[in-house]
């Protein structure tokens, strides 16, 4: 058994060391001896492992190009894309928690095999390096820490290194709800609205966030200013309507979100009676394993979510 792609598999799973063990009923402090190369795994261990982790060729491809980054070739920039999605979506279940060190570790290790990396796929890992620190600030955002300022300062740079203007879009959209989580309001409006000011902004994002910047400036006290964005995000919403996001904000895909965000724009303005049916609409096109996801309370209290939710 190759370590290294074990250690690879845990992070597309998004699985702690400590994690793994308990789910394979094994002593923790085996595990991570055996992950740190200081003893080797039993066969019973081996095959618990392959079937917890499902191990396969990609995570062979995550595990060489870490151990040789001068040797990047395109299926392992893919195999490390492939990994930082799996966790993106993982985050969509079971929320930031479970996620944070081995996503932490993966930044550590990512950000070091950029800087080695050679050849005509850097460009290409960078983009993924960039998405990865935008993923990890979002963990910290969730968490309320105030490590996500500086790890999504890090994504922002890697965005205008490469020229991303979606990717330094979801990173300054994820700095704006960091705001949000502390209750700077103004602060928050300021982000959103640069995100939809950000230059190679996709239609999606811009929309989005001129509905959250409608929120955000009704909650610091300007309702007028806070219409006149709301009515500019609907408007921005209709023509985006056909549009797939990009992947650096793919829950944007259809309309679900742009109406939750629309709906709690206009309950923060004061317009119950919209907001309830925005947020109605919206809850019955999120794909229902997201419906328990932590950061669906940041668009609706449990309370509305229990009554509004699909049964």
């Amino acid at each position: 058994m190759d370590i290294g792609s074990v250690r690879a598999a845990l992070a597309r799973k998004g699985l702690s060391a400590a994690k793994a063990a308990r789910q394979i009923r094994y002593d923790p402090a085996y595990l991570s001896r055996v992950l740190n190369g200081r003893q080797a795994p039993s066969a019973a261990l081996e095959q618990a492992l392959t079937a917890l982790l499902d191990l396969n060729e990609e995570d062979e491809r995550v595990d060489h190009a870490m151990r040789h980054p001068t040797r990047l070739d395109r299926a392992a920039v893919d195999a490390l894309a492939g990994a930082l999605a799996a966790q993106r979506r993982a985050d969509d279940v079971v929320g930031p928690v479970p996620l944070l060190p081995a996503a932490e570790t993966h930044r550590v290790v990512l950000v070091g095999l950029l800087r080695d990396a050679r050849g005509q796929e850097r460009d290409a890992l960078a983009e993924v390096v960039a998405e990865h620190c935008a993923f990890l600030g979002w963990l910290h955002v969730q968490m309320r820490s105030d490590r996500s300022v500086p790890v999504l300062r890090e994504a922002e740079q890697l965005a205008r290194d490469i020229r991303s203007g979606p990717l330094l879009a979801q990173s300054r959209n994820f700095l704006a709800c960091h705001w949000r989580t502390r209750g700077d309001h103004r602060q928050s409006a300021q982000h959103f609205d640069a995100v939809t000011r950000t230059e190679g902004v996709h239609l999606t994002q811009r929309a989005a966030n001129t509905a959250r910047a409608a929120e955000q400036t009704a909650k610091a006290g300007d309702r007028t200013t806070a219409r006149t964005l709301l009515r500019d995000a609907e408007r921005l919403a209709e023509r985006a309507a056909n549009q797939p996001p990009p992947e650096a904000a793919y829950w944007l895909r259809g309309q679900a979100f742009q109406l939750l965000n629309q709906g709690i724009a206009h309950a923060a303005i004061g317009d119950a009676k919209t907001a309830r049916e925005h947020i109605a609409v919206g809850l019955a096109g999120v794909p229902a394993e997201h419906l328990s996801a932590p950061w669906i309370n940041d668009y609706v209290s449990p309370k509305l979510l229990r009554e509004l939710s699909p049964s």
